[in-house]
């Protein structure tokens, strides 16, 4: 039985992953409130402060792009100096993080900012795994470790530390932005950045400022609690799930409501542990019920955003940010036709290695067709689409492998539930909109992968779940089987995902010229100026996250097919936020936009390429990828397609001037 006193120690524990959330957390509200910026990189930048921190302390060397020793014979450094060095190298990622990506972003919309900082996120993290490797390491202690006796219970000295400097650290940072004349000009660059400038303060500078102290804040408390949880890339990159509830919840403004919600983030999360040890407890297979810590701060987020509505400050600028083009799609037909015969030449031509590369760019597209028709048409920021995808594939596996029914059953199962997922999140969505919607997509992306995906009641806990082939007439489609006496992957299933695609892209082409799509349009613009001209703007946005349903379920039911299995780590979050940040690199408001995505996608058709000609190791896909949403979002805001669609038309342009001129000094010599 548990007593009180258990209880009470369980909730004092919990103060050391409240304090690591309240740290990152204060250092969010910081960058948005200077800058505008949704930093969704605050967990890996931390994690990389952690890790730089360790290796210090194991061997002293500083673990920058080129390896520097700081101590003879590899000797482990001290534990003060390695936590300064710790601490220059956050403020440096800061800073660095601001000049190089946010700065040129400055008057760009929401999407470009929050875009970038998943492409910061995949960045940083591709370099800790490729320094570090992707397996838990053990964190040197900073603080403490001895126990102390509080309130008739004992706890580590750690935990009490950490809660006392998140408190001092909170009231310095709230004298700081209240009493002096550096805080009273940041606040005043958030609420009218024009109007700061006219009065003659430098709102680069303040950002700066403001992102070296977030950096701070995230290193310090990133190498301070580390040896309180896990140090590992996704776990704490995915920590960024309830540092993004705590800031919401205080309106990134109130610093106090921010820490507050911290620490009671951090107590649930421990008194979940209590009681996954008690009887009572649901159960899965002999083993407590697993993700309710990741599914406790989306359902705050939901009821809050819900019942809150809209209520995330903005940011005045001259100019209101506009969102990608979304031009109207010309040429459809033609462009249909001579994409079947290039991919169905490429299908019964192209060695195995390459006609799965080719697969896997075409399921890559698909889904980034469903982030085309959320995201490009209508403006709604959801990184939601692998959790969609993913219930498509486990209903699918589970009608077909479990219950037994025959083709085509379980892929209409799997994809109406999709369909069903994508319009619980537009629920919330009816109320909130832009960076609230993608961080309560984010959370549900992550209570989805935990709680159902690998539950192994409902999901498939750590095995992944078999999905049984198409089977028509008797012929079984796979890409196991030979067809036309080739080597699998063969051109058979891949004809099949091109069918699919291919209609896909027509309805999506259909939907942008129709009526319908003229709603989408007049909603992404304006919400206001949409339901003044009579668009029922709920419907539109229903309409819009069924159709992206739809487009997302019926990519997770092919790859179910072609990796005859789904499993829970393949429909993460961190996933899709790749997903999103290739969508948009490609172009987010056109079909030819997701073409290109799907080309760019991990495993496809561009990577396999640039592995195969230079031998480049697949590990480094992640860091390329990141890498290239940054640079997209910067130097290509409407992505590729669009880029590419816009030079053509210019050298045509071009091209007739110089003609014209020809033509009438030949018309006059004649």
């Amino acid at each position: 039985m548990m007593g009180l006193e258990q209880i009470l120690a369980f909730m004092l524990l919990g103060l050391g992953y409240g304090a690591l959330i309240a740290g990152l957390a204060t250092g969010m509200v910081v960058t948005f409130r200077s800058s505008g910026v949704i930093n969704i990189a605050a967990g890996a930048t931390a994690a990389y402060s952690a890790y730089t921190y360790s290796e210090l302390r194991t061997t002293g060397v500083l673990a920058l792009p080129i390896p520097i020793p700081l101590t003879a014979d590899r000797q482990p450094l001290d534990t003060l100096p390695a936590l300064l060095v710790g601490l220059v190298l956050a403020a440096v990622l800061g800073l660095a993080q601001y000049l190089l990506v946010y700065r040129p972003l400055a008057s760009a919309g929401p999407l470009a900012k929050i875009v970038a900082s998943s492409g910061v996120l995949l960045t940083v993290q591709a370099v800790i795994v490729l320094r570090w490797g992707a397996d838990p390491v053990a964190a040197p202690a900073v603080l403490p470790q001895e126990s102390v006796a509080l309130l008739g219970v004992t706890i580590p000295a750690d935990r009490l530390l950490l809660a006392g400097l998140v408190i001092a650290v909170t009231a310095l940072l709230w004298a700081l932005y209240r009493h002096t004349r550096f805080g009273i000009a940041t606040r005043a660059a958030a609420d009218n950045m024009k109007g700061s400038v006219l009065l003659g303060l430098s709102t680069t500078r303040l950002e700066a400022a403001n992102w070296v102290i977030a950096g701070v804040l995230g290193g310090l408390f990133g190498m301070l609690a580390a040896p309180t949880t896990q140090l590992q890339p996704v776990a704490f990159t995915l920590l960024v799930v309830p540092v993004l509830t705590a800031a919401l919840l205080g309106g990134f403004s109130s610093l106090g409501v921010t820490v507050a919600t911290a620490f009671g983030l951090g107590m649930v999360n421990s008194l979940i542990a209590l009681f996954q040890g008690q009887p009572w407890f649901p159960q899965a297979e002999g083993g407590p019920l697993p993700g309710l810590t990741e599914l406790v701060p989306f359902l705050v987020l939901a009821v809050v955003l819900y019942l809150r509505g809209r209520t995330l400050p903005d940011r005045l600028t001259a100019l209101a940010p506009s969102m990608p083009r979304a031009p109207r799609p010309r040429h459809a037909g033609p462009a249909a036709v001579i994409g079947t015969v290039v991919v169905v030449a490429a299908l019964a031509g192209l060695p195995f290695d390459w006609r799965q590369a080719l697969i896997n760019s075409m399921l890559g597209a698909l889904l980034c067709l469903s982030v085309v028709v959320t995201t490009g048409f209508v403006g709604q920021i959801s990184f939601a689409q692998m959790a969609v995808a993913g219930a498509a594939g486990y209903i699918t596996a589970a009608a077909g492998t479990d219950a037994g029914l025959p083709f085509p059953l379980p892929p209409i199962a799997g994809i109406a539930a999709a369909v069903i997922t994508s319009l619980v999140f537009s629920v919330p969505a009816r109320r909130v909109r832009g960076l609230q919607l993608a961080v309560l997509t984010l959370a549900g992306g992550v209570a989805a992968q935990r709680f159902w995906f690998g539950n192994p009641q409902w999901g498939s806990g750590l095995r992944p779940a078999n999905v049984e082939p198409i089977a028509v007439f008797g012929m079984e489609i796979s890409p196991s089987r030979s067809f036309w006496g080739m080597e699998p992957p063969t051109s058979g299933f891949g004809l099949v995902v091109f069918a699919v695609l291919l209609l896909c892209a027509l309805l999506v082409v259909w939907i942008r010229r129709s009526a319908l799509g003229a709603r989408m349009l007049a909603v992404r613009s304006s919400e206001a100026a949409a339901a003044a001209a009579g668009v029922n703007v709920g419907g539109v946005k229903t309409a819009a996250f069924a159709i992206g349903g739809l487009l997302a379920g019926a990519a997770g039911v092919l790859y179910g097919y072609n990796f005859a299995g789904v499993s829970a780590d393949r429909f993460g979050p961190l996933t899709s936020i790749a997903f999103f940040g290739v969508a948009v690199l490609g172009g987010v408001g056109t079909v030819s936009g997701a073409l290109v995505g799907g080309l760019l996608v991990a495993q496809g058709l561009l990577f396999h390429a640039v592995t195969t000609w230079f031998g480049i190791a697949p590990d480094y896909q992640p860091l390329f990828a990141g890498l290239a949403v940054i640079l997209t979002v910067i130097g290509s805001p409407n992505g590729v397609a669009v880029s590419l669609a816009d030079a053509a038309r210019t050298l045509r342009g071009a091209t007739r001037r110089r003609r014209t001129p020809r033509r009438a000094a030949a018309m006059g010599e004649s």
